[in-house]
């Protein structure tokens, strides 16, 4: 089905970036496996990922929902400019669209040590969460003219207050996001790479003395 195709992308998108992933998802005889089991050894969550992923599900809310009323407030009430008025919406689904199945895959991926799963959070992190969010920060929405002391007449932008503080406070979370979830992530490709070792050294172990194989 379409989950089991998006599992099998990212996890072959993962282990392009992490090459080390790879013998996570091989068995001995070299065959595709799904998923790796993981041991009781050393968890490998990030506690600082996950306290920016809370925070930043009640952000996102706010900045999205916000945004958007504003943006229907000046397309209303305010003379917007043409290009702002073409890209503007259009990056704001993008941003709606993304940010869901983002902060799913970033809570998935770090509570379930799943690899594939938190290299797409990272990813969309990248792209397109960050550039959308530094458009809303260097656009400059609304015309405005008036005359000089000299009686000449001056045309310029502007944006309204919250359109770059909060774009401003929304990109540095994402960049805080996308350095922590590499760090997390790193830390998440040794940590399995480990316990795979350690389960396939006991599974081995086990068939020298005649035991069954257990997983734990």
């Amino acid at each position: 089905g379409g989950g089991g195709f998006v599992s099998t992308g990212l996890a072959s998108l993962s282990g392009k970036l992490f090459p080390e992933t790879r013998q996570l998802t091989e068995n001995a005889d070299g065959d595709t496996v799904e998923e790796f089991t993981l041991t009781n050894t050393t968890i490998a969550s990030s506690l600082p990922l996950q306290m920016l992923l809370y925070f930043n599900i009640h952000y996102s809310l706010f900045w999205g929902f916000l945004t958007l009323a504003i943006m229907i407030y000046k397309d209303s009430f305010l003379e917007v400019n043409s290009a702002y008025r073409i890209l503007s919406p259009l990056l704001l689904s993008v941003w709606f669209l993304v940010e869901p199945l983002r902060l799913y895959f970033g809570y998935v991926g770090n509570l379930q040590e799943k690899v594939p799963q938190l290299t797409g959070f990272w990813l969309f992190t990248l792209l397109p969460q960050i550039p959308i969010s530094f458009f809303f920060i260097i656009s400059l929405p609304l015309r405005i003219s008036g005359e000089n002391s000299e009686g000449v007449t001056l045309q310029g932008s502007i944006q309204l207050p919250f359109d770059r503080a909060g774009s401003i406070v929304l990109i540095l979370m994402l960049a805080i996001e996308a350095i922590v979830g590499y760090v997390a992530l790193r830390v998440m490709v040794k940590s399995q790479v480990l316990k795979f070792h350690l389960q396939r050294t006991r599974d081995e172990g086990a068939i020298a003395v005649g035991k069954p194989v257990n997983r734990v």
